[in-house]
Formats: structure tokens, C-alpha cells, sequence
């Protein structure tokens, strides 16, 4: 794994498509942040399903369905994102824009 990351940071470097260290150091940011968090989506999926449907059933099963792909959604982008930090993009967001979780009574 670390010899990829070398040969792929070797790439950029060779052909010249570094991104801007701003944009570098927020996939840097956002990519960990989603691949570690990612598993939280499938409780904050069960519990808003269970919220909105006013239904504990539906709750666990289409919520625990929605928040596992949103779980994966959210950790492939991370993943992406650590991979590609030094490849410029033609825009700075993610392929993927999974909802952040957030805390009850919090803000975003």
C-alpha cells in the first residue's frame, strides 16, 4: 500500500498536475474524517427513517439499508479523496456528497 501511495505521488510529481496545497490539504481533511466516520450513517440513517416514518420497523430495515450505502457511499469517497490529494481536479468537491451526521440540537 505505501508503495502506491509512492508510485502515485511520484506520478504527479513527474507530470506536473499537483493541486493547489489548499485544496490538497482539504481533501487531506475531509477524506480521514469520512473514511472513519463513514460507519455513522447507518445508526443516524436508522434513527431519522424511524423519526420521519414514525415507524421502529421501517426504521430498521430500510434505515439500516439506507445507511449502510450511505456508510459506503461515504467511505469510498474518503478513500478517494486520500488517494487523489496530489491529482488536481477540476473541482474541489467530493465524487460523493454524503450528509454529514450531526448531533441532536447541533448545527452542520
Amino acid at each position: 500500500m505505501k508503495g502506491l501511495f509512492v508510485l502515485l505521488l511520484v506520478t504527479a510529481i513527474i507530470f506536473g498536475i499537483y493541486t493547489s496545497p489548499a485544496q490538497a490539504e482539504h481533501k487531506l481533511e475531509r477524506g480521514p474524517k469520512n473514511i472513519v466516520l463513514g460507519w455513522t450513517e447507518v445508526p443516524n440513517s436508522i434513527v431519522n427513517v424511524t423519526k420521519e416514518t414514525n415507524n421502529p420497523f421501517l426504521g430498521v430495515t430500510v434505515g439500516l439499508l439506507k445507511g449502510v450505502l450511505n456508510a459506503f457511499a461515504r467511505t469510498t469517497s474518503g478513500i478517494v479523496d486520500v488517494a487523489s490529494f496530489p491529482v488536481n481536479s477540476q473541482e474541489a468537491q467530493p465524487a460523493v456528497k454524503p450528509s454529514m451526521v450531526e448531533a441532536e440540537g447541533g448545527s452542520k
